[in-house]
Order: structure tokens, then sequence, then C-alpha cells
């Protein structure tokens, strides 16, 4: 009698079985192939091919096991040999120097496992992983906030964090997990071990001042958060502090209430003295917000943050950055004292810039004494502009029109003939004194300089950094001429000596340049601030970073008034070259005037 194919199989595999419990995995290996690569579908095949795997690893054939394993995987979502898949994955990962990436595996498989034995064989596995001592404290910290998968695990876990504090000199923080491990009602050899690791620390106060580095060290935005990362370990580096001072880096996923987490569990468990980041806006403003109310005598420094009133929730917290608000306010309050305009238009790019922009800006114009006489909103990117235009040349007439019926002593103040409107409207050019347009990019602001006069309306064209570039002097060109806005001092200063010194150390120690986006720059400044104010006074960081006029930053000064930077310039146009003012003045201006004074002078002789 025939034996069906299964049976066959099946003896194959009793077959290999043995011979594996003999310790022969090398003589099982060719048939456990052929019964995998034909069979694979089907139970036999996902047995076979499951016992393969592990032979494999036995073998030391690591590239044949994680490439059997992932097929595997792949394949058979539902198998009952999943988890032994995923183990033998795991440890090729581990073997292959991913230890952080193998843990995390078989966390998972604790996490989802309800097979005992595969539940067991992982635990054994995961502990002596994490006995070897090859993570670090914050890798050991993140796994355990995403698998608290396994009381014993977790008992491990936190034993060995609490280790690598103690190594690394953050005695409070160790005490902090040790005392996690004797609490947990952990096995006794684990609690034994955490409370000898307390019994060595009783002298040693609580260990090295921590700066808290808070970043997007995974997710979307990750590349931003490395870029935070560099800069600040370069800042470090060549501070001269290694051995005062240790950084803690938090990933905060661009999260707020991650950033807001990772920064208690910091401060409860470290002796922060100082927080650089976090780098986006709404975590920042979250942490600002809790420690300007409950620590302020540890100063926060967000690099690159630039919504408006982060700095305003303590008095521990700056803003590196230039804000939106600070530059709103500095191209208002030159036109106001400067230009002694008082009336104003607003055209506002849609969207949250120019929204923030042209709310700062008005804010601030009113404070001034000045007046904003029209609002139109626009959207960028489009050939024409003639409705909104239209609607502000008839603002800007109704305006006109009763001021001229007031000098006459009209008793309507709106009284006006068709006909005479007919002719403003379509013929006459009519002045608004300074007309603000908060364009996002340079391309954008120099078409809309030209719409303007296009438009047939004169005054001064005004706007912010979206203005600065190139394509600004080539889509305006002429009637680029004597507009003004403002920059960022920062954006200005990428050709200055301690720019370039700084990008040539940043090239030597991570092998590329430091990114256009400014972030390792703004980080690596804001981290020198604190390692000065450190050096000056370690007992007052705030008062110290409060009390210091300038700090010296790679795209020049930092300015900080009530926590903000203040290093803005207002920017001119003339004859088609970008000029930065001295206060009122143009520069290259006054030097011809100055020029053809002294050539007077000289024809008078």
């Amino acid at each position: 009698m025939l034996l069906s194919t299964a049976a066959l199989a099946d003896g194959e595999i009793d077959k290999a079985k043995a011979l594996i419990k003999d310790g022969k995995c090398a003589e099982a290996v060719p048939e456990l192939q052929k019964l995998s690569k034909s069979q694979f579908k089907k139970h036999a095949g996902a047995q076979a091919s499951v016992m393969l795997a592990e032979c494999y690893l036995r073998e030391h054939k690591r590239d044949e096991a994680l490439g059997l394993t992932s097929k595997f995987l792949e394949y058979h979502v539902s198998s009952e040999y999943r988890e032994r898949m995923e183990l033998a994955k795991a440890i090729v990962t581990l073997e292959q120097g991913g230890v952080y990436e193998g843990v995390e595996a078989m966390l998972r498989i604790l996490a989802y496992s309800q097979n005992p034995a595969a539940r067991t064989h992982t635990k054994e596995v995961l502990i002596k992983t994490l006995a070897a001592d090859l993570l670090n404290a914050d890798q050991l910290q993140n796994l355990l906030e995403k698998y608290p998968a396994d009381k014993e695990v977790i008992g491990w876990m936190q034993l060995q964090i609490g280790r690598e504090c103690q190594n690394a000199g953050r005695y409070r923080a160790a005490r902090y997990w040790y005392k996690k491990v004797i609490n947990g009602s952990n096995a006794e050899s684990l609690t034994s071990t955490a409370q000898k690791g307390l019994d060595s620390m009783k002298d040693a106060g609580s260990g090295k001042p921590t700066l808290l580095v808070l970043a997007p060290l995974s997710g979307n935005f990750a590349v931003f958060g490395n870029a935070a990362v560099q800069g600040v370990f370069l800042a470090h580096e060549q501070s001269k502090l290694k051995d005062k001072v240790n950084i803690r880096f938090a990933d905060t996923r661009a999260d707020a209430a991650t950033a807001l987490m990772r920064t208690q569990q910091a401060i409860s468990q470290d002796s922060v003295i100082a927080i650089v980041g976090p780098i986006m806006s709404a975590p920042a403003a979250t942490v600002a917000a809790w420690l300007g109310s409950n620590f302020q005598n540890i100063p926060m420094l967000t690099p690159t943050a630039t919504d408006d009133g982060i700095a305003k929730l303590g008095p521990n917290i700056f803003q590196v950055n230039i804000t939106m608000d600070n530059l709103a306010q500095s191209i208002a309050d030159f036109a106001t004292k400067c230009l002694n305009i008082r009336e104003f238009a607003i055209l506002s790019p849609l969207g949250d810039y120019g929204a923030s922009m042209s709310q700062s800006f008005t804010q601030a114009v009113d404070r001034r004494g000045g007046t904003i006489i029209a609002f139109r909103n626009y959207e960028e990117g489009r050939p024409d502009y003639k409705t909104e235009f239209d609607l502000l040349r008839d603002v800007r007439f109704k305006q006109l029109n009763r001021r001229r019926n007031i000098a006459r002593g009209a008793t309507d103040l709106d009284a006006i003939s068709p006909k005479e409107r007919r002719f403003y409207m379509q013929d006459s050019t009519f002045e608004i004194p300074g007309i603000f347009i908060p364009a996002t990019n340079p391309g954008d602001a120099g078409l809309m300089v030209g719409q303007v006069a296009f438009n047939k309306i004169s005054g001064i064209r005004l706007g912010t950094s979206g203005w600065y570039g190139r394509e600004f002097l080539i889509q305006g060109k002429k009637l680029a001429d004597s507009s003004f806005f403002s920059v960022p001092a920062l954006d200005m200063n990428s050709e200055a000596e301690s720019y370039k010194k700084f990008a040539q150390s940043f090239q030597e120690k991570w092998g590329e340049e430091p990114g256009e986006d400014k972030v390792s720059g703004l980080s690596y400044d804001a981290a020198n601030i604190v390692f000065t104010a450190f050096g000056k006074n370690p007992n007052d960081l705030t008062g110290t970073i409060n009390k210091t006029a300038n700090f010296k930053g790679i795209y020049g000064d930092i300015t900080f008034s009530r926590g903000v930077n203040t290093n803005s310039k207002i920017v001119t146009v003339r004859k088609g070259k970008f000029e930065t003012m001295d206060g009122c003045k143009i520069p290259s201006l006054e030097a011809e005037k100055a020029a053809e004074e002294e050539e007077k002078k000289k024809a008078a002789k």
C-alpha cells in the first residue's frame, strides 16, 4: 500500500527531529530544504521551514536564516509556528548587530504570544541579551514604554537602566530605577542586585548635571531631530565640559504630549540643569508652559520654534530663532519711525504665515500710532490679482473722497457723482503710504511688487523674511528698488567667519555639511549659550542668560529681550542689490551724499 504525500512528509520530519535532537543539524538540512521548498504552503512545509531556520542558526548560516524567516513571516501570517520564526529572525538580527531591533522583536513576541513554550524560549533569549549590557539607558527606556510585556523582563530592563545610569554618573536616575526594581515584586535575585546598586551609591550625591535635549528622533521629522542632536553634540564636545555635564537625548516624536512626558521623566530622574528643544513650536509651547510654571530655575532654549508667545510662558524660556512677531514688529517700527508712515494697507497671502504676520504687523502699527486703512487676502501663485487690487483701490477712493468732502465743507461726506467716480477709478493712481505684503517666498514677493504698480497704486512696499532671495530681484526688477523688509540676522551671515568655522568642524565630525534649514546651527548655538552660562554661574543659569546682553552665535549676535531673540535686520534694495539698513540710513546712499558734498566743496574752492 502506497503512503500519502502527507504521511511521507511526516516521516521525513520525524527523522529530521531525531537528527536535530542528536545534534546532527547538518545531516537534517538537505531533507528539510526539500520539504520546505516543495511543501512550503502546507503544514508539513511550514514545520520543515521552522526546523530548517533553526538549523541554519545552529550552523551560523545567518543569510539563509534571514531569507527563510522573512519569506515565511510574509506568507504564513497566522501560522502556529509564527512565534518561533519571529524569534529566529530576531536572533539573526541580534547576531548581525541589530541589538535594538532584535530586542524589540522579542518584546513584541511576548506582548502578543499565547504559546507558553514560545514565551519561555523567547524570554530566555531576551534576558540573556539584556544581561549582556548591549543597550544604553535611553534605548532600554524607550523599549520599556513601548512593550511592557512581562514582569520579569521589565525587572531586568529596569535593572539594566539603573546600571547604565550608575555607570554614566547619573546617580539620581540610577536610584530611581533600582527602586523601581525593588518595589516591583521581582525575583529575589533582581531585587538583591538592585539593592546592592543602591547601597554602592550612598555617598555618591545626585551625579553630574544633565543637559536634556528634546528632539524628534523617530517619525517624519527625525531628520530635523538628528540635525539638532548633531549640533548639540558638537557643542558639548568643544565645550570642554564633557566630564562636568552629561547630555540626555529624548525622542519627542514631534508630539506635544510625548515631549512633556519625556521632560517630566527626565526631571524626576536626572539633575537636569537646562533643556535644548523642543525644535517644533507645538511641543515647545507645551513644555514651556509646564516648565515655566514649575521649574523656573531650569532654562529651556528652543532653537527653531518661531510661534509667537512661547518665551512669554516663563522667565526661563528662550527662543533662539527669530519669531514671526518680531519680524513684523521690526518692519512696522522702521516704517513708522524712519519712513514716517502712518497709513498702511495689508495684502496678505492665505495661510498660517500670512495670517500670523498680518496680525502681528497690525498690532505693532496700532501701538505705534498708525492705522491699517485696508486689508485684503490673496492666493499666492496666481498670474493676476486685479480683483484684489480693485477692492483695495475702491477702499482708498472712498477714504480720499471723504477727505475732499470734509475739505469742501460738504454735508454728505460720501457724496460723489458717478462720472467723477468712474474717472478716478479708471485713470487715477492711488497713493497708499505703506503697503505691507508678507509673501512667503521671494518669487511671489517680486511678482506682487510688480502687481502694485500695474494696478495703479503707489506707495512704499514693505515685507518680511519671505522676500529675501535672488528671485525677488529677478521678478521685481526695477520696481524692487526702494522696498524694505525685515530679515533675521541669522539669514544674512552664512558667509561669516564664525559660521565657516562651525561648518568646517561639523563636516569633520559628521562627514556632511550642516543643513540649510539651520537646525544644527541653531541647536549648536543654544547648547553653547547653556555652556557659557554654566561656566559663569552654574547655580543660576536662568538669571545668567537673562542678564547677558549678547551671545556670540555662528550666525551673529543673539540678543534676548524677554526671552526672544530680537536680532533682526531691515533690508532694502538699491540699484538691484540688497543693502542692510544702518538705523534709518542706507549706507551706500549716505556715502554718495558725502561724496557729492565733498565734490561741491572742491568745486567751490
